[in-house]
């Protein structure tokens, strides 16, 4: 579901249904949202800006109907059993309400929260619809939960908090949102984790600033990894909601490095990495390799996120790819080397046919009644994990990116 603002002068509902169901250019009031407005940029920075999140919401809706494309990434923060579920859908189409129910056979009923939202906001209301290429979990999702703060306000007058300067902002992560697009055009979004300090780091490089993320063994083979060896352009999405209470997303030309080439370049981090002691012995082994991105563009969200913090039984921890063992997932676990490419044909011949529609329903009625169980006993584990007692006890225990 997607909501999207009228202008001032309330006349444009043709004009953003022409640009979501029609393919017509964004309305000029919603490109100035997605837009931004230039703020000062930190030394090594190619540019920044700032906007509200239904500008970036705008950016989005954008791209996904232009390239037909999206990949999404659920998350739920205070689900201590949840992992991330990632979907990647083509043939993206944008539809609105009554478009949705006739379609899908829904009953109206089901969009009225979404409707009773939009109405209260005075916005349109229209979906965007598509078939799915890909339908995974994320495991790294649930090695921690969070809860929220006592003091769950960002700031008493509402005003944004400060902006941070980026080495400060990523040394108090445990995750960043990593979204990439490999070279056949498929998208991907991923958490990568680890301890605080260790999901990623900021370097500069000859007045350049860049951030590296390191690949074990136990998360250098999965799916959305190997869209990073094709892409050429990435975003870094921090959402800091226990720190400085702000949202940013990093952008820029990306490339995955060798090991040796980080320790060459960024001898500083490369150490950190495998001499975290600080003495002469190396104690964890060496990333796979790493990924770079450059900071071409820094996009802040205007607002204040509401504070959370982690859970005592399970802080961001070793358990993660990331974490103290650097734990290792054998290849052979995938056993992606022995298993013919055998549903090629069928994926084009998807791409390649009309969006399917069910007018009668009789799909979407099959899936609830599959997953009814299921969802009753996932809504009552989530019922009772936010209303324990001690949610409280919690702790805050390549060349063509680098030039040369």
């Amino acid at each position: 579901a997607v909501l999207v603002p009228y202008s001032h002068s309330g006349d444009d509902e043709q004009a953003i249904g022409d640009w979501i169901e029609h393919g017509g250019s964004m309305p000029r009031h919603l490109a100035t949202l997605a837009a931004g407005v230039p703020v000062e940029s930190e030394a090594g920075v190619g540019a920044s800006r700032e906007r509200s999140n239904v500008g970036g919401a705008c950016e989005l809706v954008d791209a996904a109907l232009r390239c037909r494309s999206l990949a999404l990434l659920a998350v739920h923060p205070y689900d201590p059993d949840a992992m991330g579920l990632h979907l990647t859908l083509f043939g993206v189409e944008g539809v609105g309400p009554d478009r949705l129910v006739e379609e899908y056979g829904l009953d109206p009923a089901d969009l009225a929260d979404h409707r009773d939202a939009a109405a209260a906001k005075g916005v349109a209301l229209y979906y965007l619809v598509g078939r799915t290429a890909e339908v995974f979990t994320q495991c790294s999702q649930n090695l921690f939960t969070k809860r929220p703060h006592d003091d769950p306000s960002g700031s008493a007058d509402g005003a944004d908090a400060p902006r941070p300067p980026l080495d400060r902002l990523f040394a108090e992560q445990f995750e960043t949102l990593q979204a990439t697009v490999a070279a056949d055009g498929v998208p991907g979004a991923s958490p990568r984790n680890g301890q605080i300090g260790h999901a990623a780091y900021v370097e500069r490089r000859r007045g350049r600033v860049y951030i590296l993320i390191p690949y074990y063994p136990g998360n250098a083979i999965h799916g959305h990894a190997a869209k990073l060896w094709t892409n050429r352009h990435a975003s870094l999405v921090v959402s800091d909601d226990h720190s400085s209470l702000r949202r940013v997303t990093v952008s820029g030309a990306s490339d995955f490095l060798s090991h040796r080439t980080v320790r060459r370049r960024f001898p500083v981090i490369a150490r950190a990495v495998t001499h975290p002691d600080g003495d002469d012995g190396q104690t964890v082994n060496a990333p796979v390799y790493w990924f770079a991105t450059r900071a071409d563009e820094v996009m802040w969200e205007t607002g204040t996120l509401a504070r959370n913090e982690l859970t005592a039984e399970r802080p961001a921890c070793s358990v993660n790819a990331g974490g103290d063992g650097r734990h290792t997932k054998k290849p052979k676990y995938f056993d992606a080397g022995a298993v013919a490419a055998y549903d090629m044909h069928l994926q084009h011949e998807r791409e390649a046919s009309p969006r399917g529609i069910d007018p009668a329903g009789s799909r979407r009625a099959s899936w609830l009644e599959a997953v009814a169980p299921a969802l009753v006993v996932r809504e009552q584990r989530l019922v009772a994990s936010a209303t324990r007692s001690d949610v409280r006890d919690a702790t805050s225990d390549g060349d063509r990116v680098l030039g040369d």
